[in-house]
């Protein structure tokens, strides 16, 4: 960073303007068929699937909507926060606390259930719950009860003796599990919380072994494992107060930062450089998928937490840059594509000349994960009164 001084926020849209292009488009893929409704991972032109977590995010407007929508002025959004929360949380839990997270509604049919996706789902319920306790707007009784019976079961599979977590993905728990411990004051999900935080300090603090594990199409280091980490330390650090969590924040917020982008990558002629992208403020995936991605929107926020926390303004401005520039090739109608290729990588296209992918960008694959992940930033900035 210091190299590179990649703070200047100023050359991109506004956030006011990119919450109201995703917050437009959000809507779009709302799906309503009776008691079967919400936010759908895809084109819905395509396939009507609603998913939680990665990468669907199905239950993440149920938390951002709360905030945001006033300054929407959105009268349908409250209808829209109470019943997809309460489809969401009907859907059945294992004995290991696992769940499907999908629903395919062409088929009527449940899919998935992995601990990156689960985890992540966990922490939209909570933070749907925590700020609903405030507003006291919704009847959140269905989604307590899911949230409860989900970090019951988790809480007791990582406190048994023999839990050994394969990869950094069941860090995702961690700040459902001590949230819920707020919300709950049960105890256990503390402890559960406290103990999988320790695992992957002792595992990752050292970096004899790296985060990964945190995106479900690599098996490598990967930026999600890291975020992982960095967001269940955090949490771990705000609503316990102990220091060590804040030691443990910033390592694994540093591994997060090495795969930010922090200048721009000159670009050959094409569809990227016709748009006059910049690359800085946007993060790589993972050495295995080597394309960059908005992904560095959603711990964005907690960047910037780190700001105030260890008094360094650098972090506060980067934070700024990687949400606004983020927004970058959104079209007039909020879509934005998953995949940009600043190397000689892609996933999809014609791939048929390696020579011909770089500077390319995967524009039809709007998956909802991207949406989803402005507007959750968004409503976090403003819980702390900040705007980027």
């Amino acid at each position: 960073m210091e190299i590179h001084k990649p703070f200047y926020a100023e050359r991109f849209k506004p956030f006011q303007t990119i919450i109201e292009s995703k917050y437009h488009f959000a809507n779009t893929r709302w799906i309503d068929e009776g008691t079967v409704c919400g936010f759908g991972m895809y084109d819905l032109g395509k396939r009507k699937d609603i998913v939680m977590g990665w990468c669907g995010q199905a239950a993440s407007c149920g938390f951002a909507f709360q905030i945001l929508a006033d300054g929407m002025n959105d009268k349908s959004a409250k209808e829209k926060v109470q019943r997809s929360l309460d489809f969401l949380s009907s859907f059945p839990v294992d004995e290991q606390g696992l769940f499907p997270v999908g629903y395919d509604i062409t088929k009527g049919q449940f899919h998935g259930g992995d601990p990156v996706s689960c985890g992540q789902a966990m922490y939209n319920f909570a933070k749907a719950i925590e700020t609903a306790r405030k507003n006291k707007q919704y009847d959140i009784r269905q989604w307590e009860h899911f949230l409860q019976k989900v970090c019951d079961k988790q809480s007791k599979r990582i406190l048994a003796a023999n839990w050994n977590p394969h990869s950094t993905a069941e860090a995702f728990y961690i700040a459902p599990l001590i949230i819920a411990w707020q919300l709950f004051g049960e105890d256990t999900y503390k402890d559960a919380a406290v103990k999988a935080g320790q695992l992957f300090a002792d595992r990752h603090l050292t970096m004899n072994g790296c985060y990964w594990g945190g995106t479900l199409d690599a098996t490598c280091e990967d930026k999600e494992g890291a975020w992982a980490a960095f967001q269940g330390f955090l949490e771990l650090y705000e609503r316990l107060k102990t220091p060590q969590y804040l030691t443990w924040a910033k390592h694994a917020m540093d591994v997060c930062l090495s795969y930010v982008v922090v200048w721009d990558i000159p670009l050959p002629a094409g569809r990227m450089a016709d748009y006059n992208f910049k690359t800085t403020g946007w993060t790589v995936v993972s050495p295995q998928n080597q394309h960059i991605d908005v992904y560095g929107v959603l711990f964005a926020p907690e960047v910037y937490k780190m700001g105030i926390y260890l008094q360094d303004e650098r972090l506060k401005m980067l934070a700024f840059v990687m949400y606004r520039s983020c927004f970058q090739l959104t079209d007039s109608q909020g879509n934005q594509g998953e995949q940009l290729q600043q190397t000689n990588f892609a996933q999809r296209g014609d791939m048929s000349n390696v020579h011909m992918l770089r500077g390319g960008y995967s524009e039809n694959w709007t998956v909802f994960w991207i949406t989803a992940h402005f507007l959750n930033a968004a409503a976090r900035f403003i819980e702390i009164n900040v705007t980027p």
